[in-house]
């Protein structure tokens, strides 16, 4: 038998160990085409890509092995720089699936099958100088991960109008008109009021004109170019004016308005529609049918006059409790809730209540309005019966509801998809932080719900 020499015995070695390398090296290459040819198949799909604020959006997943737990995560910049987020986790099902309008999330920003639920549980991170609790953010981005790895991500682009023609107006009313570029012929006509902040709400205005297809006037009636810079004093006939000069345009049906209005712009709304007939709908969001005070240097003066008298109202009266309560917010810097001050301002003024009572038996107005227990602000689900209990006292020949939404809050945001984390704005003329009440998921759902029977409301009783 011959005898392997050293030399072959090192050139067989070599060999041998050139072939597990090759191995080696085939076998990393195979395991990480595998893993790259995995992740192409996990798939993202959202839709649509481009949605008008308050329309549904979809999200899924597909690709992922039975049971796998991936994450979803949106996120988007405010208009001051904040960056706001969302995050939750899903077990896919067995065909490897992850549906929002299907599944809960095993953990995350939410709970619950919700599908909008990605989007108003996003919160804010501030890294801007200011922070609203009404954030305007053009782009959204959805992606998924899986261990801690990106695998797919879409953007979504939020607009506030579709198909509209924009016109400012600085004279003889101050705001926004914005037409639906399909309208032809003379169409009913919404004014939108927005409340103590001032200005006009052009934003929301679009989105109400982009769903109502109606020419719609975003209307200021304080805190703008020529107009008072406090809510004192505002007489109700800028309202009149608004209605005069929609009577002049010609993509406009005479007398047919709708008008809605937030918070203390739903209390004027209540008030026009009792002044003028024009008014044939009326949306109120959180608002009172009681005159207030108004907001500005003097604690006493008017907020509202009417052919140069001042309205009777009821002034905002504060307990020594809510006085203490007031001073602590405004040295920690955390929420504070005013709506208890309403409540003691009606019990310790009852025999001014009636004189101060809006009288929308004189309108020829249907009625919405939306009032919520926990109210931080005021006791809206209070302010609102007073109005439904007024109508139905009188017999009101057109329609009149109270959609009423335990954990609603005080309602900034009018519509689902959008986030509502944020339970608190600031007011600089007192230095503190107003409460708005309910929570994120209560005030999401009631924007959900209210949403499209706020939309079927105006096309139904301006029609």
């Amino acid at each position: 038998m011959s005898k392997i020499t050293p030399i072959i015995q090192f050139l067989l070695v070599f060999r041998l160990r050139g072939v597990l390398l090759s191995l080696v090296i085939i076998g990393s290459v195979l395991i990480s085409a595998l893993a790259a040819q995995n992740e192409d198949v996990m798939r993202l799909d959202v839709e649509p890509q481009q949605v008008l604020i308050g329309d549904p959006i979809s999200i899924k997943a597909s690709g992922l092995a039975a049971g796998q737990i991936a994450t979803l995560r949106v996120s988007g910049q405010d208009q001051f720089g904040n960056t706001w987020s969302s995050e939750a986790s899903f077990r896919a099902d067995e065909s490897g699936t992850i549906d929002t309008s299907r599944d809960a999330p095993i953990g995350g920003s939410y709970q619950g099958v919700d599908q909008a639920g990605p989007f108003w549980s996003m919160s804010v991170n501030q890294t801007g100088e200011f922070v609203s609790a009404f954030p305007v953010i053009h782009n959204l981005t959805v992606s998924l991960y899986v261990n801690d790895q990106e695998v797919d991500s879409r953007v979504i682009q939020r607009i506030a109008m579709v198909d509209l023609v924009r016109e400012n107006l600085t004279d003889p009313i101050v705001g926004v008109f914005l037409i639906p570029e399909e309208i032809t012929e003379p169409t009913p006509a919404i004014i939108v009021l927005g409340g103590s902040e001032g200005g006009y709400k052009e934003g929301w205005a679009s989105v109400i004109a982009s769903k109502t297809r109606m020419p719609t006037l975003a209307l200021a009636y304080f805190g703008a170019p020529g107009l008072p810079q406090t809510l004192e004093n505002i007489p109700v006939e800028t309202v009149g004016k608004a209605i005069e000069w929609l009577n002049q345009q010609p993509v406009v049906a005479r007398d047919h308005i709708g008008i809605v209005g937030a918070s203390r712009g739903g209390e004027l709304a209540l008030l026009a529609a009792s002044i003028y007939p024009e008014i044939k709908a009326v949306v109120g969001y959180t608002p009172s049918g009681v005159i207030w005070s108004g907001i500005g240097e003097d604690p006493d003066a008017p907020a509202w006059t009417y052919q140069g008298r001042a309205l009777p109202y009821l002034r905002v009266m504060v307990s020594e409790e809510q006085q203490r309560l007031f001073m602590e917010a405004q040295k920690s810097g955390t929420p504070y809730l005013d709506a208890p001050s309403f409540l003691y301002s009606l019990e310790m003024q009852r025999s001014l209540v009636e004189e101060a009572t809006i009288p929308v038996e004189n309108s020829q107005a249907a009625f919405m309005l939306i009032g919520n227990p926990g109210d931080g602000v005021w006791p809206s689900d209070v302010l609102s019966q007073i109005t439904i209990d007024r109508l139905r006292s009188h017999n009101h020949s057109r329609t009149y509801q109270l959609l009423s939404y335990d954990q609603g809050g005080h309602m900034l945001i009018t519509y689902p998809y959008y986030p509502t984390t944020m339970r608190q704005f600031y007011l600089p003329t007192v230095n503190v932080w107003e409460g708005l009440g309910g929570t994120a998921e209560g005030a999401a759902k009631a924007a959900e719900d209210s949403w499209p029977r706020v939309v079927e409301f105006l096309k139904r009783e301006l029609a």
